[in-house]
């Protein structure tokens, strides 16, 4: 039906235009609005294969690290062992325990995934290129990310489980305590772009001694901050098997586990794909941008792998005792620099 609307709206404005009775600006807004649609349809089916094969990726790499096979049976090494799992959470069951809301409880696995996918829009591909280019894009980017956490509150709410709320509660004072920590990172860096726009910030690595000794510093600050953002290891609390039971999401099963768990791997690829424009500096080859984003991916894996888990008190310490301390002073520091020096 969607597409059908689409695809009629353009051709009746094709022939309204070959009749003399459509303008030229109005042929390019339709025809805009049609490549829109094109873009976005084929971008998210992009987005949902890298998930499903990160996920497999993951699996492997931590195989490898333990000394396990990993998943290797289905396919050639594995390769279709996502569109296993995927038919297995499509069939399997959908379980209601007695005091779940029903109507919430199934909007919150939509709503976590609404969430995940919105910041792909602001997110710049390339050099100049993006979905949707604003002034604005980097301070959109940071209220976004704060939806995810509405999403999952509202899922352990909806799900009427003790075990729930309280992967839901860590949840709101972690990713809240560190998104402060991102907020002040990404200032400290539109110091130097003098603009709010992703697309916008130029690569200031190229400038050695700016990057050694400003800005290495909070790149690291930003990365770590990012897995506390995006619950995962060492930092997955909200979702620790050995204290609340798996989490906000205990309690869902099928489809709906595989949204939350679609719109976590979604967050993962977007974080290193925007720590890499960010920190790194895109490159004009598409292969090599892919290779540094693969790098961050592999970290942050290889991070679950060799570190373990923090607890919840030593969680909440790092980020106010040490990180937006370090933050703030940073960024009086750099402030003092603009001054004081320029």
């Amino acid at each position: 039906m969607y597409s059908e609307f689409w695809f009629g709206e353009v051709w009746d404005a094709i022939a309204l235009w070959d009749q003399g009775k459509l303008n030229g600006m109005e042929f390019l807004l339709y025809h805009y609005k049609c490549m829109l649609f094109f873009y976005l349809t084929i971008f998210y089916i992009l987005a949902i294969l890298a998930t499903a094969f990160v996920t497999t990726g993951e699996r492997s790499i931590m195989a490898d690290f333990q000394g396990r096979r990993g998943p290797r049976k289905v396919g050639f090494i594995g390769s279709f062992q996502p569109i296993s799992d995927a038919a297995k959470l499509l069939f399997k069951e959908k379980v209601y325990i007695r005091y779940v809301r029903e109507h919430a409880f199934t909007i919150a696995c939509w709503a976590a995934i609404f969430s995940s996918a919105l910041v792909w829009l602001l997110l710049p591909f390339g050099l100049n290129f993006v979905l949707l280019s604003m002034d604005f894009s980097a301070f959109l980017l940071i209220n976004i990310s704060i939806l995810h956490i509405f999403a999952i509150i509202f899922a352990s709410w909806a799900s009427g489980s003790k075990y729930a709320s309280l992967g839901g509660i860590r949840t709101t004072a972690q990713m809240i305590s560190f998104e402060l920590v991102i907020a002040l990172s990404l200032s400290v860096l539109f110091k130097f772009s003098k603009k709010l726009s992703v697309i916008a910030f130029d690569h200031f690595s190229t400038e050695v001694a700016t990057f050694i000794y400003y800005l290495i510093g909070f790149a690291l600050i930003f990365f770590i901050a990012g897995l506390a953002e995006l619950n995962r290891h060492p930092f997955d609390l909200p979702e620790a098997e050995a204290e609340p039971v798996a989490g906000y999401n205990v309690e869902y099963t099928g489809i709906r586990f595989a949204l939350f768990f679609l719109a976590e791997y979604l967050s993962l690829i977007y974080y290193s794909i925007l720590f890499n424009r960010l920190y790194i500096g895109e490159s004009e080859f598409f292969l090599f941008n892919f290779l540094k984003i693969s790098i961050v991916i592999f970290i942050i894996i290889a991070i679950r792998a060799l570190i373990p888990r923090y607890r919840y008190d030593q969680l909440m310490k790092i980020n106010w005792k040490f990180f937006l301390p370090v933050c703030v002073l940073g960024a009086y520091w750099l402030a003092f620099l603009e001054i004081f020096l320029s």
